[in-house]
């Protein structure tokens, strides 16, 4: 420490003990009659300076680390704390100092502080990393519709993104939590699903899980989740959180896939029973053998191309006016009053074409073997056409079958008309109905306009 006396020129040194010469490497008689403005150099930051020169001034204590230098040159961190010092009738006697030198600490905030500069960098580097990393993120969920959530275990709260939201048929703004979610649950899958979360929570394994829901609109969809569970340090469940997706549409191929593979099965079951039907009214009507040879190869042929049609993958569509060719070609007899056919063009995408493929087949099936097509006098009339009179265009179509055997309607509906009704429901999102009228079969339908296919 040191002593200044502020009365004299130049506010000199008169006292300065031990610890300050080997502190700054001076000798007593070097230090005493000096201004301590001496241990300053080059180095030495102005500004502090006149700080310390101010205060001094004013009569003020001040405390500060100041850059010094020894008698040797060498540098080192003063924190310096200047006090004035006054009698008792309040006149300025002196001011006392202490130094310590503090550059060993400084040096080490010296080194924090490059070493969190660094870190720092790190970090916004790894920021913008993380930022990037979340935008792909987004933008794979968003391009893959692949809606994300979270589960807070202890007050059942939800946090469901915008698209899985919209995956259970929600408007962003809605309101969405885990009750609404179990309301819109298909009931007969809601325990399933239920008993899915709780194996996950307690095997510690993945929440993996297909199941229906009923959107607000009344639509039902099918919903694929994924998801796991968080567990706190103490291995006690707190959290899960997953992806969800809406697999409707692969679903209803699937079914569709189920439902053609059924029907080929059948077809196989019932191949011999429709090509009998047709030989026999083939012969019923030929005028001759080799006539009915030619007409029976002929429809045979067209029974095969109507087969055909049915499992190829690549047909690229077809008007409706062709399906309906194709498909009851194999049943046309030698009288074209056998069916009346009428509509317009109306271009169906391949499932869509394949769908009409099928029920028209069974359609003409079933009259052949028990219907209008079964006698001599029976027909089939067939008309389709445009209501375009809504907001979006519908298709209408209509089978009717006159002059056949009086109908009743059967016990329980079989493979056949099943097919009939969903194949075309299932597909085209419409609605499709058999009734049996005493007069004979009546088949209606009604969709949304199908999209022509490019």
């Amino acid at each position: 420490m040191i002593v200044t006396d502020p009365n004299r020129p130049d506010n000199p040194i008169v006292f300065a003990n031990a610890a300050f010469t080997k502190l700054t490497g001076y000798a007593n008689e070097e230090i005493l009659g000096r201004n301590c403005r001496f241990l300053q150099g080059p180095e030495t930051n102005r500004y502090d300076v006149a700080r310390i020169r101010d205060a001094i001034e004013r009569r003020e204590p001040i405390e500060l680390e100041l850059l010094n230098h020894k008698k040797s040159g060498e540098v080192f961190w003063n924190r310096l704390l200047v006090s004035p010092v006054f009698d008792r009738a309040g006149v300025l006697t002196h001011f006392f100092a202490s130094q310590f030198d503090v550059t060993l600490e400084r040096d080490k905030l010296v080194r924090l502080q490059d070493d969190l500069a660094v870190r720092g960098r790190e970090v916004a580097r790894r920021k913008v990393e993380l930022a990037r990393t979340e935008e792909r993120m987004r933008f794979a969920l968003k391009a893959g519709r692949i809606g994300s959530w979270t589960l807070d275990l202890a007050d059942r709260r939800l946090e469901a993104s915008d698209i899985c939201k919209e995956n259970f048929g929600r408007n962003v703004a809605d309101p969405f939590g885990y009750d609404d979610l179990l309301a819109a649950v298909v009931p007969d899958d809601r325990e399933r699903m239920e008993e899915a979360v709780r194996e996950s929570i307690a095997g510690h394994g993945d929440y993996d899980i297909e199941y229906r829901v009923r959107t607000p609109s009344g639509e039902e969809r099918w919903v694929h989740v994924r998801g796991q569970t968080f567990y706190d340090a103490n291995g006690s469940p707190v959290s899960m959180a997953g992806v969800s997706i809406d697999v409707t549409e692969r679903r209803r191929v699937e079914e569709q896939r189920q439902l053609l593979a059924g029907e080929l099965t059948h077809r196989v079951k019932n191949s011999m029973a429709t090509m009998q039907s047709i030989a026999h009214q083939t012969l019923r009507n030929a005028a001759s053998l080799d006539e009915a040879r030619k007409t029976l190869d002929a429809r045979l042929a067209s029974l095969a191309a109507a087969h055909d049609a049915l499992t190829r993958e690549s047909w690229e569509g077809a008007t409706l006016g062709e399906i309906v060719e194709r498909a009851l070609q194999p049943f046309r007899s030698g009288s074209a009053r056998r069916f009346t056919v009428a509509g317009p063009q109306v271009w169906l995408s391949p499932r869509a074409s394949l769908a009409f493929v099928l029920a028209l087949h069974e359609l003409a099936t079933n009259a052949v073997k028990y219907g209008a097509l079964s006698n001599d006098a029976g027909r089939v009339v067939l008309d389709w056409g445009l209501d375009e009179g809504r907001h979006l265009a519908h298709l209408w179509l209509r089978w009717e079958e006159l002059g056949g055997p009086p109908v009743a309607k059967p016990a329980r509906n079989g493979f056949g008309s099943r097919m009939i009704e969903r194949a075309l429901a299932m597909e085209l999102g419409g609605r499709a109905r058999i009734e049996y009228r005493p007069g004979g079969v009546v088949f209606t339908f009604e969709a949304p306009l199908p999209e022509r296919v490019s």
